[in-house]
């Protein structure tokens, strides 16, 4: 991958960090619970239990060694990867510490 891809990925992993930690501050706000609770009310199943960095990993993985022939498409999917990755990493340690005094972490 050359400048311009790694370029793209961090605007789009920085766009992404912004967008998926908004949409799970504001899902918090409105519905009033934690993820642990919301998990336990509604029956999730255990595939959706798992923290969205774990996602954000596997999409990493995914775009760096299984998708070579596609360029845009890789820096989209790393990129994503590292939104759900960065997002979860601030929540979990800069957001939740400040707004609850813990981290929150649940497993799953």
């Amino acid at each position: 991958m050359n400048t311009s891809d790694w370029k793209k990925i961090r605007i789009i992993g920085i766009a992404s960090t912004i967008v998926f930690e908004l949409v799970t501050i504001i899902t918090r706000l409105v519905s009033g619970i934690s993820a642990a609770e919301a998990q336990e009310k509604y029956h999730y199943p255990p595939i959706l239990k798992i923290h969205h960095m774990f996602w954000g990993l596997l999409l990493i993985f995914i775009g760096l060694f299984f998708i070579k022939r596609f360029p845009r498409l890789r820096a989209w999917i790393i990129g994503i990867g590292l939104g759900l990755f960065f997002s979860d990493v601030i929540h979990h340690f800069i957001i939740l510490p400040l707004w609850k005094g813990n981290i929150g972490w649940h497993w799953p």
